[in-house]
C-alpha cells in the first residue's frame, strides 16, 4: 500500500496549498470551502500545469508539477494576506469539522483503494482509451499531447481530466499502470469528501443553530451522490431468488436480461446468478428503447456508484468531484447575490466584479472553474454555469431587485465567464472537433414510467414526500391554498406533459401530410405511426405482429408535477429552500429534455444523451434528497419512528447494489492484491508485457510505432492499439471507430487504412519502406495479436527491412535503420 500512502499524502499537500485561496473563494459558505480545497487545487495547478507545460515554460518532468503547486500556494498565501484574514487560525477553532472531512476522505479512498487492489486490470471496456490518454500527456514533452492512436494528430477530445491526472502522476513519480488505479480511488474519495461538503453547507445555511444534522445530511449527501445504486439490484435479487415468479411482470418490466421468466433457486444459492461476472452491468441498462422495426435500441443510464465500480476513467467520472465544486459555488453565488446592492447600468460591472472580490468567489475564478468544465467534460459547461446564472438570479429576485437589475446582473456575469472561460482554454477549443451535429426531435422513443423508477425511484420516493410535507406545511399556516396550488401543479404537469408530446405528434402529421422527411427518422413516416402515437397513448405498440409495450406520456407528466412543485413552494426571503428547489427544478428539466430532443451524433439515438444528461439529474436530486431527509427529521417529531424505518429500508435498498456488487466486481476477492494495472498481462500475454516495459525503459520522446490496427467495427477490444495504450508511443492508428467518434469524420482513417493493409498484408519490399518513411514510423511490433490477424510472410519482411531490438517468445520489436 505504499504508492497508495504516498498519493495520499500528496493530495492532502495539494489541499493545504489550495487552502488559502479555497478560503477566499468559498467565503460565503459556513465551512469556507474546506471539502472543495482537493477539487480546486488539482483544477487550479492542473491549469497552471498545462498553460506552462503548452507554452515551454514548465519542464517534462516532476520539476514542473512541484512549481504549478507552488505557484498556487504562493497566490493563495498573497491574496489571504491581502485580505486580512488567517486561513490557519479559521482552521483550528473547527478541528471537529477538518477531523471529519479528512475521516471521509481517508476511508473512502483507502477503501476503494483495497477495492481496486483485487480486480486492477486495465482492460475492456474504455479503460485502454483512457490509459492511452495518460500516458501520453505523461510521455508528451509539450502540450498539447499527440494522439497515442493516430500518429501526427493532438488529442481531439476533452482531455483536461487526464491532464488533472497526469500531473498528480508527475507529482508523484509512480508510474500510469498504478496511478489510473489510484485516480479511480482517489476520485471516488472526492466525488464522497465534495458532496458531503455540499450537504454540510446546504444544512449549515438552513439550521446554523442546530449544526448536529448537518453531521448526518453530510453524510447522506456522501451515500446518495456516490455510493448509492439503483432499483435494479433489488429486482435482480427478486428475479434470480424466483421472489417473484410471473413471467407477464418481467416481461412487463422489460428490462434486459431480467425480462427471462425468473430462476426458482432457493435463497442462498440463487445468488450469485449464473452469469454472476458481468451482473454488475445491468443497473446501468434499465431503460430500453427500440428502433422502428422492433429491435432493442441501447441506452446508458450509468451512475455514479456504477461508475466506480467499472473504473472506467471517462470525463464524465473525472469531472464528478469539480461539477460537485461548481455546485458549491453556485451556492456562494446565491448567498452573495443578496447583499448585492445591484447594477443601474451595464456599464458598472466592475462594481460586480469588486463585490466580488471582497464578499463572494472572485469573478477571476468563475472563468476558470467553469470553463474548466467544459475541458473536463463539455457536456456539463452548459449545465452547470446555467445553475450558477440561475442560482445568482434567484438570490437577485429573493432580495428585492428589479427584473431589470437581476437581468444586468446575469449578462454581465455570463458575458464574462462566457468570454474568458474560452479565452482561457482557448488551445483545447483550437484542437477540439465534434461528432455533435445539433439537436434532434425524439420521435418515437420515451423512457417508461416502471423503468424510470427503476432508476430513480428512491430520489422521486424522497422528492415527493419532502414536497407534499412543505406544501401540507405552508397550508397549516395559512400561506398556501391547498386545492388551488395543487390544482396549479396537475395542470402544469399535464401541459408540461402532453403539449411538447402532442406536438411531435402534429409534427409527424404534417410531415405526413406534405411527404417530408422527418429529421431523426431512420425509415419511413408509415412505420413510425405506431411509436410516435405511443407516445401519447399509453397503449401497446403493434411492430410486424409482436406487441411493444409504449411509453406514454407518464414520465415527462410526473417530472413537470415535481419540476412546478419545487418552483413554485419556496419562496421565503434568504432562505436555502429556495436553492434546494432550484437543484430539483435542473434536475428535473435535464430528465423531461431527454423525452423530446436529444444531440444528433454518430449513434443516431439519444443513448449518449440519456446517459449525460441522467448522471446530472442523479447528483442534482441526491443532494436535494439528503438535505430533505434531513428537514423531514427535524420537523416530524411526534413521527420520527415512522421515518426512521422508511429512511432506513431506503438507505438499506439503496445499498444493496454496492453490497451485491462489489463482491461479484472483485471476483470475491480470490486473487492477491495489486494495484499493477498491468499484472494482468502477466499471465495472459507476458511476451507483451516484456515489451511494453522494454519501450517505457529504453524508447524516449513520441517516436511513431506500428502495431495491429482497430479497423473500423472493431472497439472495446484491448488487443488492438495495446502498445500505443500502455507506453503512450503514438501508432499509426489505434480504435478506428472511437477515432471517427472524437473527430467527427472518417476521413484521415480512411486515408490510412489502405496504407496499412499494404504495411502488413503486402509483400512489396520497396512500398512497405515508402509507407515506413511516410508515417515516420521508427519501431514495428510484431506480437501474438499481428500473426493471427496478418499472413506469416508478409510479416517476415521486417526481418529484411529493419533490425530487431527486442524479442521475447513471439513477440519481436523492429527499429527502422537510420
Amino acid at each position: 500500500m505504499g504508492p497508495a500512502i504516498l498519493w495520499w499524502l500528496l493530495l492532502t499537500l495539494i489541499a493545504l496549498a489550495a487552502w488559502p485561496m479555497t478560503f477566499l473563494v468559498f467565503r460565503p459558505l459556513p465551512d469556507r470551502g474546506l471539502a472543495f480545497a482537493r477539487p480546486l487545487g488539482l483544477m487550479l495547478m492542473g491549469f497552471v500545469w498545462w498553460w506552462g507545460r503548452s507554452l515551454g515554460f514548465l519542464p517534462s518532468s516532476r520539476g514542473g508539477a512541484i512549481v504549478a503547486w507552488g505557484l498556487v500556494l504562493g497566490l493563495g498565501l498573497w491574496l489571504a494576506q491581502r485580505s486580512g484574514e488567517s486561513p490557519w487560525r479559521w482552521l483550528q477553532t473547527r478541528r471537529g469539522l477538518v477531523l471529519f472531512y479528512e475521516l471521509l476522505f481517508a476511508l473512502a479512498f483507502l477503501g476503494w483503494t483495497l477495492f481496486r487492489a483485487y480486480n486492477p486490470e486495465i482492460t475492456y471496456t474504455e479503460k485502454p482509451m483512457e490509459l492511452a490518454f495518460l500516458n501520453a500527456v505523461v510521455r508528451a514533452e509539450r502540450f498539447p499531447p499527440h494522439d497515442p492512436w493516430l500518429s501526427g494528430f493532438a488529442i481531439s477530445y476533452y482531455y483536461f481530466g487526464y491532464i488533472i491526472l497526469g500531473f498528480l502522476t508527475e507529482l508523484s513519480g509512480l508510474a500510469t499502470r498504478f496511478a489510473f488505479n489510484l485516480g479511480v480511488s482517489s476520485w471516488f474519495a472526492l466525488t464522497l469528501l465534495t458532496a458531503a461538503g455540499l450537504g454540510w453547507n446546504l444544512w449549515s445555511l438552513y439550521r446554523p443553530e442546530r449544526l448536529r444534522m448537518a453531521w448526518a445530511v453530510a453524510l447522506l449527501s456522501a451515500f446518495w451522490v456516490g455510493l448509492a445504486g439503483n432499483g435494479e439490484a433489488i429486482l435482480d435479487l427478486a428475479h434470480s431468488c424466483g421472489w417473484i415468479r410471473d413471467p407477464v411482470f418481467w416481461a412487463w418490466l422489460d428490462i434486459p436480461e431480467l425480462n427471462e421468466p425468473p430462476s426458482l433457486r432457493p435463497w442462498p444459492s440463487c445468488w450469485p446468478p449464473p452469469n454472476r461476472m458481468w451482473a454488475w452491468w445491468r443497473a446501468s441498462r434499465v431503460v430500453r428503447d427500440y428502433t422502428p422495426e422492433g429491435q432493442h435500441q441501447e441506452v446508458i443510464d450509468e451512475f455514479p456508484q456504477f461508475s466506480f465500480l467499472l473504473g472506467d476513467l471517462h470525463p464524465h467520472v473525472l469531472a464528478l468531484p469539480f461539477t460537485l465544486m461548481a455546485i458549491g459555488l453556485a451556492m456562494a453565488a446565491f448567498q452573495t447575490a443578496q447583499q448585492f446592492p445591484g447594477l443601474s447600468s451595464l456599464r458598472e460591472w466592475r462594481v460586480l466584479r469588486c463585490f466580488l472580490q471582497d464578499h463572494g468567489p472572485p469573478f477571476e475564478l468563475l472563468p476558470i472553474v467553469f470553463g474548466g468544465l467544459a475541458f473536463l467534460n463539455t457536456w456539463d459547461f452548459p449545465i452547470y454555469t446555467g445553475l450558477l446564472l440561475a442560482a445568482w438570479a434567484l438570490g437577485a429576485v429573493l432580495a428585492g431587485r428589479t427584473r431589470v437589475s437581476w437581468q444586468r446582473e446575469i449578462l454581465g456575469l455570463a458575458g464574462g465567464i462566457l468570454g474568458l472561460g474560452v479565452l482561457l482554454y482557448l488551445p483545447f477549443y483550437l484542437g477540439f472537433r465534434s461528432q455533435a451535429g445539433g439537436l434532434l426531435p425524439n420521435l418515437y422513443n420515451g423512457t417508461r414510467l416502471p423503468q424510470f423508477l427503476v432508476m430513480f425511484g428512491f430520489q422521486i420516493g424522497g422528492l415527493i414526500l419532502l414536497l407534499g410535507a412543505e406544501a401540507l406545511h405552508a397550508h397549516r399556516r395559512g400561506m398556501l391554498p391547498l386545492r388551488r396550488w395543487g390544482g396549479w401543479v396537475w395542470l402544469s404537469a399535464l401541459g408540461l406533459g402532453l403539449a411538447p408530446v402532442a406536438l411531435l405528434v402534429g409534427l409527424y402529421e404534417l410531415a405526413q401530410a406534405i411527404r417530408f422527411p422527418l429529421p431523426g427518422a431512420p425509415v419511413s413516416l408509415e412505420a413510425l405511426k405506431p411509436w410516435v402515437y405511443g407516445r401519447l397513448l399509453d397503449g401497446e405498440v403493434v411492430v410486424k405482429g409482436r406487441l411493444f409495450p409504449g411509453s406514454g406520456p407518464w414520465v415527462p407528466m410526473l417530472l413537470a408535477g415535481i419540476g412546478m412543485a419545487a418552483a413554485t413552494l419556496w419562496k421565503r426571503r434568504g432562505n436555502v429552500k429556495a436553492f434546494v428547489s432550484l437543484l430539483v427544478v435542473f434536475g428535473t428539466a435535464l430528465a423531461w429534455a431527454v423525452e423530446f430532443v436529444f444531440l444528433k451524433d454518430f449513434f443516431g439515438t439519444r443513448m449518449n444523451t440519456v446517459f449525460k444528461f441522467y448522471y446530472q439529474t442523479w447528483v442534482l436530486w441526491s443532494l436535494a434528497l439528503a438535505w430533505g431527509m434531513g428537514a423531514l427529521w427535524e420537523r416530524a417529531r411526534r413521527a420520527r419512528w415512522l421515518l426512521a424505518g422508511l429512511f432506513g429500508s431506503m438507505i438499506a435498498l439503496a445499498a444493496l447494489y454496492p453490497i451485491l456488487m462489489i463482491p461479484i466486481k472483485a471476483e470475491f476477492f480470490a486473487h492477491p492484491p495489486t494495484l499493477d494495472g498491468y499484472a494482468h498481462l502477466a499471465r495472459w500475454a507476458p511476451d507483451d508485457l516484456a515489451a511494453i516495459e522494454w519501450l517505457n525503459r529504453n524508447v524516449p520522446g513520441t517516436p511513431v510505432i506500428l502495431e495491429a490496427p482497430g479497423w473500423q467495427g472493431i472497439s472495446f477490444q484491448p488487443e488492438f492499439g495495446r502498445f500505443a495504450a500502455h507506453t503512450g508511443l503514438p501508432t499509426v492508428l489505434g480504435w478506428a471507430g472511437h477515432e471517427h467518434q472524437w473527430r467527427g469524420s472518417y476521413d484521415e482513417i480512411a486515408r490510412r487504412e489502405p496504407d496499412l493493409r499494404i504495411l502488413w498484408e503486402s509483400l512489396d519490399l520497396e512500398k512497405t519502406r515508402a509507407l515506413l518513411e511516410k508515417y515516420r514510423i521508427v519501431y514495428v511490433i510484431v506480437g501474438h495479436t499481428e500473426r493471427q490477424e496478418f499472413p506469416a510472410e508478409a510479416l517476415r519482411k521486417f526481418e529484411q527491412l529493419m533490425d530487431p531490438v527486442f524479442r521475447s517468445g513471439e513477440t519481436v520489436i523492429y527499429r527502422r535503420r537510420e
